[in-house]
């Protein structure tokens, strides 16, 4: 069968510091092997980091076009990226995570006959629910125009059909993926080292852990990387720390870890802490790498009860807890305590994890392409 040409219409920031940058480039390296052309593009201020995305891609069938950060480097490398797809004559799709982007691509789909357009759905979706200048009808239009949606949680198609009252034509679910291999050796240790690793948004509710370990035995300690891992990440937190008298000794703060260091940083933790604030955010819209990542480790998760969650997986699998420092304490004590019910669910978490494979996933995208 003929394949598409995909051109992922958002400029990238070219370093796996990005957590969007690291979705998309994964996300497509593992399409592309289904055969299909790959077209991104984005811009880049260290090239130590754009050499690791290459090394990444490989040789793949991605063509990555990268410019220097700078002004009039990027806009000519944006109109490059427009020309490759205009005076392309084969078959595209045009993929973009921005709903102001939807109106440029359908402009250039008047202009030929053989682009479609997939939206992708991610934390700033339903623009209306955070600036009050933008209408809920507009947004609807706006994907109504569109060939398909790609929803990165199930949550998501939940909050679309209850906000809109709509179904959409075309659409399917496709939550972030993992690469498995990396981490179904990482293991467990009884040393009561508790593990976060993430961005410290506001949305993400970092905060849940210090006030959850200053209700914990002094001998559990937090370990948590990634934030910036500048002098602002520091303050964050030695603020909470002094907030909820917690000992210095119990927190040990790594800074920002590269994606090929991540193994280290979960490896010989005691549980795997994944929370989230009361927010759409958190609640609808977030499809959280590091719950893929979590899963296929040997050690045990616990996550905030929220859609986000708790339709990817169940109580089956991961300790789920309220949105709440005393029930999530509570938890995690229940974990230290029963180590055969723990067991049993990292095994069941880790059969779950096998469906959110990379290579699952482009499996799954290959056929929705075909579909259409």
């Amino acid at each position: 069968m003929k394949k598409y040409s995909i051109y992922y219409y958002h400029n990238l920031n070219l370093t796996f510091k990005s957590a969007q940058t690291l979705q998309v480039i994964k996300d497509y390296v593992y399409l592309s092997q289904k055969g299909y052309e790959v077209n991104l593009f984005g811009e880049y201020t260290n090239s130590d980091d754009l050499q690791d995305i290459l090394n990444y891609i490989g040789n793949n069938n991605i063509i990555l076009q990268a410019s220097f950060s700078f002004k009039l480097f990027k806009i000519f490398n944006k109109m490059r990226f427009i020309s490759k797809i205009l005076f392309n004559k084969k078959e595209k799709i045009l993929v973009t995570r921005h709903f102001k982007k939807i109106k440029e691509l359908l402009f250039f789909k008047k202009t030929s006959s053989n682009i479609k357009i997939f939206h992708e759905m991610h934390e700033e979706s339903f623009p209306y629910l955070f600036k009050k200048k933008i209408s809920k009808n507009y947004t609807l239009n706006l994907f109504k125009q569109v060939d398909s949606l790609i929803f990165t949680n199930y949550s998501q198609v939940e909050l679309f059909k209850n906000e809109f009252n709509f179904s959409p034509h075309s659409y399917i679910v496709l939550p972030n993926g993992v690469e498995i291999d990396r981490f179904n050796s990482i293991e467990k240790e009884n040393n009561f080292v508790l593990t976060y690793l993430g961005q410290f948004n506001e949305w993400k509710n970092v905060e849940l852990l210090f006030s959850s370990l200053s209700l914990l035995d002094e001998k559990f300690t937090l370990r948590i990387a990634g934030g910036k891992g500048d002098e602002k990440s520091k303050e964050f937190i030695e603020k909470l720390m002094i907030k909820y008298s917690i000992n210095e000794k119990r927190v040990v703060y790594l800074g920002f870890i590269k994606n090929s260091e991540i193994e280290t940083v979960l490896d010989k933790s005691n549980i795997l802490l994944l929370p989230l604030g009361d927010n759409i955010q958190s609640k609808y819209l977030t499809s959280p790498m590091k719950l893929f990542e979590y899963m296929a480790t040997k050690i045990p998760v616990i996550a905030v009860d929220y859609p986000t969650i708790n339709l990817i997986t169940s109580d089956d699998e991961l300790y789920l807890s309220k949105n709440d420092s005393k029930n999530f304490a509570e938890t995690i004590n229940s974990i230290v305590e029963n180590n055969e019910e723990s067991r049993k669910k990292v095994k069941a978490m880790n059969n779950l994890v096998e469906k959110y494979s990379y290579k699952n996933r482009s499996e799954k995208f290959d056929e929705f392409i075909k579909s259409i």
